[in-house]
């Protein structure tokens, strides 16, 4: 009976030894139990908040995040506009930024526009904001949509941009949630709904500054968001880790 108990217990033990290196360390995310088009959307989710490009897939790179304790994920803001809140939306990553000052508050995926339409690069501002706005089909192009209405493009939540040389534009809902994390507006800046309603929508004041680019337009305006694999430190530096770790986004 001793022998069967310690077999017992050791079986126990057995299995709570990690068997590999992803078993031993997972970043903190909200999509492990989803399955189907919510997964897909969290995963879009998580990949904004890590600073990776957005794909709605777990690739290479996301899996790195996802199981390296090592890859450290940071902004660095060169001379932010304003120490107030402001926006960067980045047009590589697919990914948009809400900042106070230097300090990143809120990261989200999006929709921006074709390579036919595609989303203007500029240090633009925000002009108006709109609930339940009307659609007015782009000069003609398309049949106008009336406020409320389910097939309404913008969602319920509308903040125009003023963009030197462009008009127009502005980042809004969508009533085409699988189309965040590509490239398939008109040149909008489109966001999961419940994201702009409860998160910037919010916030958000006329004058904001918006900045839009692409990857290398943002670091060469000062604007670095960045996930790096950082080597292992020795334990002297262990006071020195930690101050990495505080620039984690999560």
């Amino acid at each position: 009976m001793r022998r069967k108990n310690l077999f017992i217990i050791i079986l126990a033990l057995f299995c709570l030894i990690p068997t590999n290196a992803k078993a031993s360390y997972v970043r903190p995310n909200n999509f492990m139990d989803k399955r189907g088009s919510e997964k897909t959307a969290e995963i879009k989710k998580f990949q904004a908040l890590c600073n990776l490009t957005v794909t709605g897939g777990l690739n290479d790179m996301t899996n790195k995040v996802l199981y390296g304790p090592n890859m450290v994920v940071r902004d660095e803001i060169d001379n932010p506009p304003t120490q107030g809140e402001w926006i960067v939306v980045n047009k590589t990553k697919k990914t948009l930024t809400y900042y106070q000052g230097s300090l990143p508050m809120y990261k989200f995926p999006v929709c921006l526009g074709t390579s036919a339409t595609p989303t203007p690069s500029a240090k633009a501002t925000i002009i108006n904001k709109h609930t339940n706005p009307a659609w007015g089909g782009m000069g003609g192009k398309y049949t106008p949509v009336a406020a409320d209405d389910p097939k309404n493009p913008l969602g319920e939540r509308w903040m125009g941009l003023r963009i030197p040389g462009q008009s127009g534009y502005g980042i809004h809902g969508t009533i085409k949630p699988g189309q965040i994390g590509t490239y398939s507006s008109n040149g909008c800046i489109r966001m999961f709904n419940y994201d702009i309603e409860n998160f910037i929508f919010p916030r958000a004041k006329a004058g904001m500054p918006v900045w839009i680019g692409t990857d290398s337009e943002l670091n060469s305006w000062g604007v670095r968001q960045i996930v790096v694999e950082e080597a292992v430190e020795s334990p002297q530096n262990e006071k020195e880790n930690y101050k990495t770790e505080e620039l984690l986004v999560f």
